[in-house]
């Protein structure tokens, strides 16, 4: 009974580990993604409110195209025209535009910019800011994303994203379950590891909302716990060796 459930207890560490370790290098990619397009632009006067619905695609390979969308509304009392400027990293640098889009009294306007590995920089990053300009009583807003590109063929960013994503979360609900299972009843060094899975296993979840909602400032909160807590665990572990 005590050799199955150590070989429990085993699989339940691969497989966790295994899991985290796919989950942490997905969101420190999205986070990275949103980092460097926040800095990359340059300076630009600040806009009153946060663009809050801007999304760039979740990962993208070099092969395909993607778009990054965003949506405004006039929730004024008269028709308007709206300016919206867009800049894209392009060879390099980056590509300027606006386009004025006129909108009707209590209308929303879906907006979309087609982006490919012409807007690759860095190697491997395509990065994005809109600036909506404030029109009447509407305030200005504006927000910036980013995409991670990878060179894998066969695949589409958005297959890759879900396998990667799939794989991290499985792997770790599997890991807990073998884990639960060959410690119960609990004593003082399962508890110890147990408590540093729930840390990694917080620390993936909130990098990944993160890197989703475009958070980069908690992504990082959440690489540097990771980083920590590796240590911390390899080194209290080393030292009961």
């Amino acid at each position: 009974m005590e050799s199955r459930k150590k070989n429990f207890r085993t699989m339940g560490i691969v497989l966790f580990y295994a899991g985290f370790l796919a989950g942490m290098v997905l969101f420190i990619l999205m986070n990275w993604a949103y980092f460097e397009a926040y800095f990359y632009f340059g300076y630009t006067a600040p806009a009153d409110m946060a663009l809050t619905n801007l999304r760039c695609p979740l990962m993208m390979t070099s092969a395909e195209s993607g778009q990054v969308t965003a949506s405004i509304s006039n929730n004024s009392d008269l028709d308007l025209t709206i300016p919206v400027r867009t800049e894209f990293s392009y060879f390099g640098a980056s590509k300027l535009d606006k386009v004025d889009y006129p909108l009707a009294m209590g209308q929303t306007q879906n907006l979309s910019w087609t982006v490919t590995k012409e807007n690759m920089v860095f190697g491997h990053l395509i990065l994005a800011r809109v600036f909506v300009y404030s029109s009447f009583t509407l305030p200005s807003r504006s927000a910036t994303c980013g995409t991670v590109v990878v060179g894998l063929p066969g695949l589409t960013g958005i297959e890759l994203f879900i396998i990667v994503l799939v794989f991290s979360l499985v792997c770790m609900a599997a890991g807990w379950g073998l884990w639960i299972a060959g410690n119960l009843p609990f004593q003082a060094p399962g508890l110890i590891a147990t408590r540093a899975m729930a840390i990694f296993t917080v620390a993936v979840v909130l990098g990944l909302i993160a890197g989703y909602i475009g958070w980069w400032g908690l992504g990082l909160i959440c690489t540097v716990a990771c980083v920590l807590m590796i240590f911390s665990v390899g080194s209290y572990y080393i030292q009961k060796a």
